[in-house]
């Protein structure tokens, strides 16, 4: 039965350039849909995640305000943190705890440290880019 089936050769080019279309498209709209699903929220987290992230970091750093070097910084502010080691933080300040630890969220990581081995904190400003 297979010995009776015959094709042209401009049949089987335009079987091979729709097949390549056909994939390139399955590719990208799979491509498209992870990246929307990664990019959810602003920072990197997933939005079902997010909002039980903060609530059990605010329980673990409840002081909404922290004071350092007579400055004082509010919970939400946009802040830069230079360590000891000489180590940059950039991100939304969290909270203080009794341990005098302080929690920032940046884009990638939440990030608990100690008041004591903190050299600098600076406000930065947030771009806000639209289109």
């Amino acid at each position: 039965m297979l010995d009776s089936i015959q094709f042209t050769t401009s049949e089987l080019l335009f079987a091979a350039v729709v097949s390549f279309f056909l994939t390139w498209f399955i590719v990208n709209i799979t491509a498209f849909r992870r990246l929307l699903r990664k990019n959810v929220a602003e920072y990197g987290y997933l939005s079902k995640d997010i909002g039980r992230i903060l609530q059990r970091c605010y329980a673990l750093f409840p002081v909404d305000r922290l004071s350092f070097r007579g400055e004082t910084y509010k919970r939400g502010a946009s802040i830069r943190i230079t360590t000891a080691q000489q180590r940059i933080f950039e991100g939304e300040l969290i909270g203080l705890n009794n341990k005098h630890m302080v929690c920032i969220m940046t884009k990638k990581h939440i990030i608990a440290h100690d008041l004591e081995n903190i050299e600098d904190i600076k406000i930065i400003d947030k771009i806000d880019v639209r289109f």
